[in-house]
Order: structure tokens, then C-alpha cells, then sequence
């Protein structure tokens, strides 16, 4: 791995498990085991290296997620918007949970680096995209109102998950998602 991969990769595992503002530059050199001319050669911020981190982050995301919904048959569209749940609930049982690098990011950092808006924007765009494609094609009435609606759910259940390490009530309200989007689609 390339000294620049070890800055993203150990920024990446301290941002994800802290806050943002509480991971400091000389910690991230530190732990990545490179000068601190080497890090600023690639990364002349911090801002640099988080709107780097949360690209990244969109990334493996999406890779993660076009993963399972291609395990699926390609009508099952039903399938595929439940696959995005369950992937969801997968990663809040995963030990690599630690909340939302995003929505951590908007909270914590946008005033003080607004740049990192554009790899939050991007994965925004691309999850409410993924979406209303598989609602359209599901025939649901009004699928941009729906997949606003399941996306606000999945923010939800992230934010509800940093705080809980029992995740049956979410994984249980799957059913009534279920039921909206049939009875919608009806």
C-alpha cells in the first residue's frame, strides 16, 4: 500500500471510530506512520483529507450495497429495496459500526470545512437515485415521495443504532416498510 493509501486508510478507521474534530493531523501522521512532509504532500488540509476519507467512504458504499442488490434476480425490485434495508441493519451489527460518516461530517465539520459537502451531496444523489429507479420499476405511485421517505427512514434507523446495540426493532419494522410499498404499488 502506498504511503498516501496508509493516510486515507488510517484517517478513515480514526474517523470513523471519533469524531471528526477530535482527530487531529499529527494523531493521523502518527498512526500512519509517515512524515509529516509526506502527508501534507498529498493532503495540503485536513479538509483535503476528509473530503478525500468521505469520498471513499461513497464509494465502498455504493460498491457494497450494487454487491448484494446484484445478487438478486433483475425484477425483483421488491428484493432489491429490501436488500438495501438488510445491508443497512448487516453493517449496524457490524463491529466496523461506529454511526454515519456522513451525517457525523454534516454535523459536526460543514461550517468549518464546506468542501466535504460535495462527497456528501454525491452519495445523497446516488443512494436517492438507486432508489427511485427500484421504486419506479416496482410501479409504486409516486416514487420520488417514497424513496424520500425510505431514505429518511434509513437515516433514522443509522442515528438510532449508534445508540442502541439491540437493533430488533428496526430489523422488525422491515414488515410495515413492506406493507407501505405493496399496498403503494397496489
Amino acid at each position: 500500500m502506498s504511503k498516501k493509501e496508509d493516510i486515507i486508510a488510517t484517517a478513515l478507521n480514526l474517523f470513523n471510530r471519533h469524531s471528526f474534530s477530535s482527530v487531529g493531523v499529527d494523531r493521523i501522521i502518527a498512526e500512519s506512520n509517515v512524515a509529516k512532509m509526506t502527508f501534507y504532500k498529498y493532503f495540503p488540509s485536513k479538509e483535503n483529507l476528509i473530503e478525500e476519507c468521505l469520498s471513499r467512504r461513497n464509494k465502498s458504499i455504493q460498491e457494497a450495497i450494487e454487491k448484494e442488490i446484484n445478487l438478486l434476480e433483475e425484477d425483483d425490485y421488491l428484493g432489491k429495496i429490501k436488500a438495501v434495508y438488510f445491508w443497512h441493519l448487516g453493517w449496524f451489527n457490524s463491529d466496523d459500526f461506529h454511526g454515519c460518516m456522513f451525517q457525523k461530517a454534516s454535523l459536526e465539520i460543514l461550517q468549518q470545512y464546506p468542501s466535504i459537502i460535495g462527497p456528501i451531496v454525491a452519495y445523497r444523489e446516488w443512494l436517492m437515485a438507486l432508489l427511485e429507479d427500484l421504486f419506479e420499476k416496482a410501479k409504486v405511485f409516486q416514487p420520488h415521495v417514497l424513496t424520500s421517505m425510505y431514505i429518511n427512514i434509513l437515516d433514522g434507523m443509522t442515528a438510532y443504532a449508534k445508540v442502541t446495540k439491540d437493533h430488533t426493532e428496526i430489523e422488525e419494522c422491515w414488515y410495515y416498510i413492506e406493507r407501505l410499498i405493496t399496498l403503494d404499488a397496489a
